[in-house]
């Protein structure tokens, strides 16, 4: 699910993930990211990376939910 949020001086996405962890694709030329630029947890239970890719330049945000068993 891809929602529009802010724009700063490229165009941001919000990613929101509930898959296995793996490495995310570009949503704009769907090159393979290895390291987020900046990653953040939050005590709701939840970690959010942000990513540039390298190729094009497009940035963007996931946020992965921790199940607790």
């Amino acid at each position: 699910m891809h929602i529009q949020s802010a724009r700063r001086t490229e165009e941001t996405t919000t990613d929101t993930a509930t898959r296995p962890f793996g490495r995310p694709k570009c949503p704009n030329c769907r090159s393979v990211l290895l390291v987020a630029e900046q990653s953040a947890f939050s005590i709701a239970g939840r970690i959010r990376h942000i990513w540039a890719c390298d190729d094009c330049g497009h940035k963007f945000v996931t946020s992965i939910r921790l199940w607790h068993r």
